[in-house]
Order: C-alpha cells, then sequence, then structure tokens
C-alpha cells in the first residue's frame, strides 16, 4: 500500500513539474534565460520522480529487465540534481539580474563539485557505493549514500546564499518562493535519509517549485503592468508626433483669419480641425485595424487644413485603385503629413503630393509621392528630420502589428515617394497598436 501511495506521489510531482515548465516555456518568452532554467528544473526535477518511482514498482526477487529499469531509474534519481541544480543556480542569476548587477561566478565551483557528484553516481553502477539494485532485495543504499545526500545539500546552500545576498532586491512573495525552494528539499531530505520508505523528496521540491513559479506569475504580472505603462506613453508620444505645435498653431492663426474675412468658411475650418483632433484622439485607443476608407477621410481633412494656410502652394491627387483593406490608424495620414511638411511647406511654390493604391498579390499597397524638396539618403540628419514627424513610428507599429513595411526613397529637389505595404489578411491579427 505504502508502495503505491509513493507512486502516485511520484507520478503527481512529475506531471506537475512537466506542465509548469512547459507552460512557462509556451506562455512566456522562451528566449529569456530565466524562463529556460525554470523549464530545466521542471525538467530535471521530472525525471528524478519517474526516476525515484521504479523503486517502488517491482517487488523482489526482480527479472532480469526488472533489474534493468529499476537500476536505470536508481541513476537517473542519483543524477538528476547535477543539473537541476545548476538550472536553478542559472535562474537565480537571471532573475535577478533583471533588476541589479550580479556576480558571475558563481557556477565555476558547482560544475567541478557536481562533476565529482555525477562521476561518483556512474562509479556506482559499478562499486555501489552510493546505491545499488540487488535482485534478492531491490534497491539498496550504499556505503557513501550520505555523501551523495551532502553534495546537494551544500549546493542547496550555496543556494540560499545567492538569495540572501541579494534579498533587498526580491519582493517578499519571490523571496517566500527562493525559501521555499531550498528549505523544503533539505526538510525532506533530512526525513528520507532518517526514515526509508517515504517519497517525499520530489513531493517537497514539486511543491517548491509551484511556488517559484507563483513568483514567476507575480513578476509577468508586474512586466505586464511596465508594458502597458510603456504603452501608454507611446501613444503620447505618438499624438505629440502626429500633432506638431507648428501644425496647431498655424490651423488656429488661419481660422482667426477667417472669422473677420470669411465666416462661413470658418465655420467649416473649426469643423475639420475638431474632426481632426477627435480622429487623432481616437487613434490612441484603438487596438484593431481600421478601414482605409476612415484612413483616407482623416487624411483628407488634415489636407484640407493644410490647403486652407498653403493656398494654391499645395495640390493632392488621388489615384484609389483599390480601398478594400485595413491597417493601422495614423500610418498614411502621418507619411502625408511628413510629405507636406518636409517636402511641400519649404518651397515657395509649393509642389503635389500623391496619393495612390493598389493591389499586388497579398498586399495592399499605398504610395505616397510628393515632387518637393527631398533628402539625400546619405545625410544622416535630414533623414532623422524627416523622421521626427512619425515616419520611426510608422514603421514600428506597422511591424509589430501587421508585419507591413514602409519604404522611403527620396532625391534632393526631386522630391520622396514612400511605399507602404499591408498584409490583406490585417483583419483577421486583431493586432494591437502601439
Amino acid at each position: 500500500m505504502l508502495h503505491q501511495f509513493n507512486i502516485a506521489l511520484d507520478l503527481y510531482s512529475a506531471l506537475l513539474c512537466l506542465i509548469l515548465g512547459t507552460y512557462v516555456l509556451v506562455s512566456g518568452d522562451r528566449r529569456d534565460r530565466a524562463n529556460q532554467c525554470f523549464a530545466g528544473i521542471c525538467a530535471c526535477n521530472a525525471v528524478m520522480a519517474l526516476g525515484d518511482m521504479t523503486a517502488w514498482m517491482f517487488a523482489v526477487p526482480l527479472g532480469a529487465a526488472q533489474h534493468a529499469v529499476m537500476l536505470a531509474g536508481a541513476f537517473l534519481f542519483y543524477t538528476a540534481p547535477a543539473p537541476l541544480f545548476l538550472f536553478f543556480t542559472g535562474y537565480i542569476v537571471a532573475f535577478l539580474s533583471k533588476r541589479t548587477r550580479i556576480a558571475r561566478n558563481y557556477f565555476r565551483a558547482s560544475i567541478a563539485l557536481l562533476s565529482l557528484y555525477v562521476a561518483g553516481c556512474i562509479v556506482s553502477l559499478f562499486n555501489g557505493m552510493f546505491f545499488s539494485v540487488d535482485p534478492e532485495l531491490g534497491y539498496v543504499r550504499g556505503p557513501l549514500f550520505w555523501l551523495a545526500q551532502v553534495v546537494p545539500v551544500a549546493l542547496h546552500l550555496r543556494n540560499a546564499a545567492i538569495v540572501i545576498r541579494y534579498r533587498a532586491h526580491l519582493e517578499r512573495k519571490e523571496l517566500a518562493g527562493f525559501a521555499s525552494y531550498i528549505a523544503l528539499p533539505i526538510i525532506a531530505e533530512v526525513v528520507q535519509v532518517a526514515v526509508f520508505g517515504i517519497a517525499l523528496m520530489n513531493t517537497a521540491v514539486s511543491l517548491a517549485i509551484f511556488l517559484v513559479f507563483l513568483s514567476i506569475q507575480s513578476e509577468r504580472k508586474a512586466l505586464l503592468a511596465q508594458r502597458e505603462q510603456e504603452l501608454t506613453e507611446a501613444r503620447a508620444d505618438i499624438m505629440l508626433s502626429q500633432i506638431q505645435p507648428h501644425f496647431l498653431y498655424n490651423t488656429l492663426a488661419g481660422i482667426r483669419e477667417l472669422c473677420s474675412s470669411n465666416p462661413a468658411e470658418a465655420a467649416r475650418a473649426v469643423g475639420d480641425f475638431s474632426s481632426f483632433l477627435r480622429r487623432n484622439m481616437s487613434s490612441l485607443t484603438s487596438k484593431a485595424p481600421i478601414p482605409f476608407e476612415r484612413e483616407l477621410q482623416h487624411t483628407k481633412t488634415y489636407l484640407d487644413l493644410e490647403k486652407r494656410r498653403l493656398g494654391s502652394r499645395l495640390s493632392t491627387r488621388f489615384d484609389i485603385e483599390f480601398d478594400d483593406f485595413f491597417l493601422p490608424p495614423l500610418t498614411m495620414q502621418a507619411v502625408v503629413e511628413n510629405a507636406v511638411r518636409h517636402g511641400i511647406a519649404p518651397l515657395e511654390e509649393g509642389g503635389c503630393i500623391q496619393i495612390t493604391t493598389r493591389r499586388e498579390q497579398d498586399d495592399a499597397v499605398i504610395t505616397v509621392s510628393d515632387d518637393g524638396a527631398g533628402f539625400e539618403a546619405t545625410d544622416p540628419s535630414a533623414r532623422d528630420e524627416r523622421a521626427h514627424v512619425g515616419i520611426a513610428n510608422v514603421r514600428v507599429r506597422l511591424a509589430e502589428c501587421c508585419q507591413g513595411t514602409l519604404e522611403v526613397r527620396s532625391s534632393r529637389n526631386e522630391g520622396t515617394v514612400a511605399t507602404i505595404r499591408v498584409p490583406l489578411d490585417l483583419p483577421a491579427q486583431q493586432g494591437a497598436f502601439l
């Protein structure tokens, strides 16, 4: 009956660890070193549990196959702690490195000690100094079994020293999780050394892993909150980049002049300006693509406002061959604003902005071209200045939200051509916008 209970505990421990490790890798960043080490901890403990389970599966005397399975299981149970301790040290270091500088020399002594430990496990297959499996007696502790327990305890204490040294950088929940991983296995080890027959070690380690997992979730929640804050700030940056002070001042100044010379036109200008601001504000909270027609209307509203300021110096042409697609908000409008500000406005004679759309296989292609001032690709200052209005933001949003692209080609005194490519399957992606 006790054997069946131990098998159930080991099986439960293995499954729990595999589930937790898989969840962390699938739901988190697989490239994150802390996540990789935590998954390694889970995998090693699962191997330990499955290896320990073989000690309780068979009744003596053992057949040849049963003897081989139990011997392999005992070897896995003893050797699995070697990589497990390294993974745990790596997890602590990776976890803390996100918050403070931490020494990187913690692995050298551990690797040397664990190499000797693994060598002892291999030798035990032949001389039984740590463990042996007898066909008549089953699993038997070797004369140096105590040494096999001293090494894990020493490494646990070493990890405890790291946690204690950097405890000021851990929250209370995180500190409790690390403390449980260090304390529970030591307690279980003491009980198992004193009383053979109860499979406590793997259960204690699994419980500690679960508590560490809760710490990971706590950190992930804090990280999500931080990213939400960064997202809010990024949206504010987009707003500032899309509504430049000079545009506001010039538009309001133009409306003021119209109030005395043409009140009806001033009223229409106020309506266009209000619509422009409302659409820009709305785009900051948008989490879904918008139809191209809406972005086009917003762009035309902006151009109408600029035409009131620039008059005949700004002309526009539209060649809309394809409009059945979606795109991130403030995409085309930002490019057009860039063209007006840096291409047309600096020229005394002004110029023309042309917007065309077409379909190329599975992409919608928008081209915004102007015959304005242009810039040289080899002039970094010109490129940086032109990106100030939001071109860099447009590139990031296109890439992050829909794997779209923005290509800009320009020549000084000849004008600029900006080409936006947006996949046609964007509505199914429901991307969030920076």
